[in-house]
């Protein structure tokens, strides 16, 4: 890398950390007016135009020092900015986020329009302001501040770019020691000019020559620097306020004698020179060693190694915990032959003992039986042939002994055994922190990307006249940190779009009875292999002729083609590269940066985007993008002779289906769904023919994984119902064996798998599952779909319903697409909150066949979510240990709430301790059951605790 890209690469870091800064204290001083926040803006515009012309990059640089201009004349105690300077000061920003932005994604820009932009905007300024716009504010003094602002630079600002370039300074790099050298000496130099401190800029512009004249000795330079600039701090930090320091002598030789040999001024730097040396001891360089900082950069390809070492660890965790299992299973056999051996050996003893008389027998062999029986000889048996026995009486006896040394012996592998298992389970809990703490160093929640959209919300508010609710869902989702930078641009050209072609003026909703505030909502969620961002609004939709008549003119298509075009050619064409309905140009649209930037960056990580709209109603755009998924929750099930692996997260639901909801075709059947008050008819598939491949995986071997809750050969099989968007789909497998956290790999470039074939992952045993990504096996399904006859059964049952509308929130139901009802049937509703898919299904069936109809959710966010959309919820149980919300905040949030304290809970946990039960009964639980819990004391309890109710 060459010491230009490497400065423009520390430039672009330190731009956007003073552009977010720059936006935060802008938006505070809207808030209240702080003239501290005006030195801040001052501080940071002026760092940044020294930082872009040090890399001449002149249009940021003119900019910015715009901006600071500007925010040099509203430097002063207790102003009151008027709305119209205050629209003013954001739209000077959005010129200096314009040019920024073009920096961070590579686009190019107009910058003669920004320039003119920037000037129209000044002379604005200066109107509106009249002769109290000047340009020499005096900087602070600490009386009005109310504390040393000269101080708190030094203390901070100054203190961390020395620590740093300390730090690159022991790492002896010479390039990144000029580049960072030549970056702070220019931040220090405008620092200097701005404080008033004419020894600290001669020190900063003796090192900025110093590099011209010496570019090779830059080490030796920043080691003379970085003592100039510490003495200069401790003087600064000790009241110096008019000095700042001065260059030492051989910085002063460096920085102004272009002639003067090198090699004469680093030997003087580096021989013995008792004046100088003693002036450069007499100050302390610093009272305490450097701070380091507490973050490091990584490689991304590091940490993706280390995500596959845990995945690894994780299967051979999986196969040391199957095996451990056995190996109980097998002492525990062991145990009971023993057991049953001893119990035989007593029974011989004692056999031989009552029945022949044992103790009259000679030792070493048998004589004729006793008294009166002299000349018969004894009568064979089937224990003891009639051959001669060495003291049998011992033999016994020592068989006897043998055995309670095999049982010792025994127990002396239980207790190892037991150890191993315990040793096993802090192996699991390590293994679970060190992925999570991996997890968290490279995953973001999206809540941090998603609230610096609200500020740009309101700058746009001001200057456009409009009044916006941002609403958000899903701020806690996690995300790979390089994904979240990749979409940022996306997310905030959709919110722009949203405010300025989708929410209308106040009057214009007033007209269409809709709320003078408009709602823009941005969603995310995880959908099997897939973040799922949506962005939504209640403005007026698309304009499809709108778009129709600018293609024409833009000459994108013909007249008579475009007449052609369907609703969802027409959406395409507003991806195409400067194409835009706007009608002039403003800072918002018009500038023919249009929607397909969103395409650019979406592609860039693999991602799509599709758009839903309707007149007058709404716009939403769904973006979708798959993670990189190593070890995820995978729902394991057998279909034929195959095991399959299916995201947890993807699934909606598992049915146990009666006969009656199942309703059949000759050429396929469909699952009478209740939802809420309607039933729907979701078409159902069965896996094993619904794979159009062909595979050599051997018959799984059931007996080695965990036994199955839904027993093999049951008459009506399981069904996994796969939700991709709003379309449900029914998977029909045979045998389901829970939810197991897996490592995922890929099957390689030498196979070429179906799509929806995500990758492989090894079972605790051994052997090979195959990892099926849910959508794509739905969108495969569809494609299948429609190459079918039009007669068969997805004629008069869609493969999948399109609910797509539903997610407006201001589309009525009406608008759906027609579903079958059915008449719904009276029974009891139980909601079911666990984080564990094989705990809720388990006891999902064992409620149903009670005659319980039952809802799932998987934390206690989603249970109230649940509540709110059945009012017939009659009874809760509820887990403790749940992402989220866990069962003692949901159990809070219940009390809290009169619309759920109503419902009975009942807590089913693996937590057997009394102070669990008592806060949870504390916190208003009704009943208290423990895991693994017997069937029939779970169904009386509920009947308890309905009659309670009742």
């Amino acid at each position: 890398m060459t010491f230009h890209e490497q400065s423009y690469q520390y430039f672009l870091q330190e731009a956007q950390e003073l552009l977010q800064e720059i936006e935060q204290e802008l938006f505070g001083l809207r808030e209240s007016y702080d003239i501290n926040k005006v030195y801040n803006l001052m501080r940071a515009t002026h760092t940044l135009k020294g930082a872009a012309a040090s890399i001449s990059l002149e249009t940021i640089a003119t900019v910015a020092h715009s901006l600071e201009d500007i925010f040099r004349a509203i430097c002063k105690p207790n102003l009151l900015i008027e709305p119209e300077v205050e629209a003013l000061l954001f739209e000077s920003y959005e010129c200096l986020y314009l040019s920024l932005n073009a920096e961070f994604t590579g686009r190019s820009l107009n910058e003669a329009e920004i320039l003119d932009q920037i000037a129209a905007i000044f002379a604005q300024l200066q109107e509106q302001m009249g002769d109290s716009f000047r340009l020499e504010a005096d900087l602070p003094n600490s009386e009005e501040l109310g504390f040393d602002l000269t101080k708190s630079i030094f203390e901070i600002g100054v203190t961390q770019r020395l620590d740093e370039l300390a730090a690159v300074i022991a790492s002896v790099n010479s390039e990144e020691i000029s580049s960072l050298l030549r970056t702070q000496a220019e931040v220090f130099f405008g620092l200097g000019e701005s404080l008033n401190l004419p020894g600290f800029q001669a020190i900063s512009k003796a090192v900025l020559t110093a590099l011209e004249n010496y570019p090779s000795q830059a080490v030796t330079i920043a080691r003379i620097a970085l003592v100039n600039f510490q003495e200069a701090r401790t003087s600064v930090l000790n009241g110096d306020r008019t000095q700042g320091g001065q260059p030492s002598r051989a910085l002063q030789q460096l920085g102004a004698l272009r002639t003067y040999a090198t090699e004469t001024i680093l030997d003087s730097c580096n021989k013995p020179a008792p004046n100088f040396l003693k002036s450069e001891q007499a100050t302390p360089v610093s009272h305490s060693p450097p701070p380091f900082s507490s973050t490091v950069r990584v490689n991304v390809e590091h940490l993706e190694q280390l995500n596959y070492f845990i995945g690894e660890l994780l299967t051979n965790q999986n196969r040391q915990s199957l095996q451990n299992e056995q190996l109980w299973n097998a002492i525990r056999v062991l145990f009971s032959r023993l057991e049953k051996h001893q119990q035989q050996l007593n029974e011989l003893q004692d056999c031989l003992i009552g029945d022949w008389g044992l103790e009259r027998w000679k030792d070493g062999e048998m004589g004729r039986w006793g008294d009166g029986e002299m000349g018969r000889t004894l009568p064979p048996h089937p224990l003891t042939p009639q051959s001669k026995i060495q003291n049998p009486k011992s033999k016994i006896q020592s068989l006897l002994e043998d055995t309670v040394q095999l049982i010792e012996a025994s127990e002396e592998v239980e207790m190892y055994a037991r150890q191993s298992q315990e040793t096993l389970e802090k192996q699991r809990r390590l293994l679970t922190d060190t992925r999570d703490s991996l997890m968290e160093a490279r995953m973001l929640p999206l809540g941090n990307l998603f609230e610096r959209f609200p500020r740009i919300l309101q700058k746009l508010e001001i200057v456009h006249k409009k009044q916006i609710t941002l609403e958000f869902q899903g701020s806690d989702t996690l995300v790979d940190k390089a994904v979240v930078e990749r979409l940022y641009d996306p997310l905030l050209h959709l919110v722009r779009n949203a405010f300025d072609h989708g929410i209308e003026t106040p009057s214009t909703r007033q007209k269409w009875g809709k709320p003078e505030k408009g709602v823009i909502e941005i969603r995310a969620y995880h959908q099997g292999r897939y973040l799922i961002v949506e962005v939504q609004d209640d403005g007026q939709g698309l304009d499809f002729e709108k778009i129709r008549t600018k293609a024409v003119k833009e000459r994108l298509v013909s007249p008579q083609y475009a007449s052609q075009l369907t609703h969802e050619q027409l959406i395409d064409l507003l991806f195409e590269p400067g194409f835009s309905t706007a009608s002039t140009v403003n800072d918002l649209s018009g500038r023919g940066m249009g929607l397909d930037v969103v395409r650019t960056h979406l592609r860039a990580i693999q991602g799509t985007v599709s758009v839903y709209s309707e007149p007058h109603q709404g716009t939403m755009f769904r973006l979708q993008i798959p993670l990189s998924l190593t070890i995820d929750k995978l729902l394991v099930c057998q279909a034929g002779e195959k095991i399959y692996g299916l995201f947890a997260n993807a699934i909606e639901e598992i049915v146990i289906p009666t006969v009656e909801q199942v309703r059949c075709w000759d050429s396929g059947k469909a699952l009478r769904w209740c939802k809420g008050n309607t039933e729907t008819l979701i078409p159902i598939y069965q896996l094993a023919t619904a794979l159009n491949y062909s595979s050599s995986v051997t018959q799984f071997p059931v007996s080695r994984l965990k036994r199955s809750f839904i027993e093999k050969g049951h008459k009506i099989m399981p069904l996994i119902l796969l939700r991709c968007q709003d379309r449900l789909l029914g998977l029909e497998v045979d045998q389901l064996f829970g939810d197991l956290e897996l490592a995922i790999r890929p099957l390689g470039s030498a196979i070429a798998p179906p799509p929806y074939v995500y990758g492989g992952s090894i079972l605790a045993d051994g052997q090979l599952t195959l990892v099926l990504d849910g959508t794509a096996l739905i969108n495969h399904l569809s494609e299948q779909q429609t190459h079918e006859s039009a007669n068969n059964f997805t004629s008069s049952v869609p493969l999948i319903p399109n609910l797509k509308h539903q997610q407006l929130p201001i589309q009525t139901r009406a608008a759906l697409a027609a579903a079958p009802n059915f008449e719904e049937k009276p029974c009891k509703t139980i909601l079911l909150v666990d984080d564990s898919i094989t705990v809720r299904q388990t006891l999902a069936l064992t409620l149903q066949k009670a005659g319980y109809q039952v809802i799932q959710a998987k934390d206690g966010y989603e249970a109230i979510e649940q509540i709110r959309y059945h009012a017939d919820i009659q009874l809760i149980f509820c887990d403790i240990e749940m992402p989220r919300m866990n069962g003692f905040e949901f159990l809070k949030n219940r009390q809290q709430d009169p619309s759920l304290s109503d419902i009975p809970v009942v807590m089913l946990t693996s937590r057997s301790s009394d102070k669990h039960r008592m806060l949870a009964f504390k916190l208003g639980a009704n009943a208290y059951i423990t895991k693994p819990y017997l069937e029939h004391m779970l169904l009386t309890t509920v009947t308890d605790v309905l009659e309670k109710k009742n």
